[in-house]
């Protein structure tokens, strides 16, 4: 990209990437109508071996990894058919990674064979397959994942309750009480159903502060917005632990050996997320498919992964305050 080219505002970013290239991807020759997009840059291949090769254990769809360009993926997992679009280092400004991937989720689109119409969006490091999670694909445009079936969970002590609180408006805010607090973890749905997603999360940052564009509320209050309105028309809300479980710290979560993660009682679930978040499925996932323990933990393009810094509360309070007070200047 030329310095001509070079964003210096959110404004400028997103004007750029109205009209994706694409042109970047070397399709594989399998005709399944299946595909699932995942962005991993900073990461190394032993990372994403949970999400790769349980994925090739129940599926053959085409599965799109978003990765730095000097990146070895294709030849790490060279026996997986795994397609690798080549992010090159950034330039001016980029806003949070969960934002700055619309970028990449659209120049894929625009390159998408015309035979595929099933899409699954998915986070690379803590996703996992037990099943092919295109078996029970949602038939819709668009569906999202609740992470949990409370519904009373848009207040001052929980996370997004705070976030909500900073970026939105009171009439807005109230709108998402009673509703599912949603993953943007995964997302499935059909490629037009997606692009309407990742250009109303557009539209709907353009309206906040500058400054929340380098937060990761911003991608969480923009996916429920769109989960529980028409903004990028209809859509669906999936109970938790149907085909995607996102997993909490305090979910009653058990591992069968013969079956793998799943409620106490219940069946395993195709797609789990987020399992780190507990110690025993994490080490679970990483001894079944040969991860290093020792690069568990990765600090890289503002991501923090692993150990929470010791005054992590007091920083999130500050933030939320500084959006509120910029917001309403």
């Amino acid at each position: 990209m030329s310095a001509v080219d070079t964003p210096d505002s959110f404004a400028q970013w997103v004007a750029r990437i109205s009209d994706p290239s694409g042109g970047k991807l070397a399709w594989k020759t399998r005709k399944t109508r299946q595909c699932i997009i995942t962005v991993a840059t900073g990461y190394p291949a032993n990372l994403l071996k949970p999400l790769v090769y349980s994925l090739r254990e129940h599926s053959g769809a085409h599965l799109v990894i978003v990765a730095n360009a000097d990146s070895e993926l294709e030849q790490d997992f060279a026996e997986h058919d795994v397609i690798v679009y080549p992010v090159d280092e950034a330039h001016g400004y980029r806003p949070y990674p969960a934002l700055a991937r619309l970028e990449y989720y659209l120049d894929v689109l625009k390159d998408l064979p015309d035979h595929i119409d099933q899409l699954l969006l998915v986070d690379s490091r803590d996703v996992v397959f037990q099943a092919d999670p295109f078996a029970g694909f949602p038939q819709g445009d668009l569906t999202f994942f609740a992470e949990n079936d409370d519904t009373s969970s848009w207040n001052m002590r929980t996370i997004n309750g705070r976030w909500a609180w900073a970026m939105l408006p009171g009439e807005m805010r109230q709108s998402l009480v009673g509703k599912p607090i949603v993953n943007g973890g995964v997302i499935a749905g059909t490629p037009a159903g997606i692009e309407r997603m990742c250009l109303a999360k557009l539209k709907i940052a353009l309206t906040t502060h500058e400054w929340t564009k380098h937060t990761t509320g911003l991608d969480n209050i923009s996916t429920n917005l769109i989960a529980h309105s028409q903004m990028a028309g209809s859509c669906a809300v999936a109970q938790n632990h149907g085909l995607v479980a996102n997993v909490y710290r305090e979910t009653d979560m058990v591992i069968d050996s013969d079956k793998g993660i799943g409620l106490q009682g219940g069946q395993p679930c195709p797609i789990v997320h987020m399992y780190d978040r507990r110690a025993e499925l994490l080490a679970y996932v990483n001894q079944r498919y040969g991860v290093a323990t020792d690069a568990s933990l990765v600090v890289g393009q503002d991501r923090s992964v692993g150990k929470s810094h010791l005054l992590a509360g007091l920083f999130h309070w500050l933030k939320l305050l500084r959006i509120y007070v910029a917001g309403r200047a």
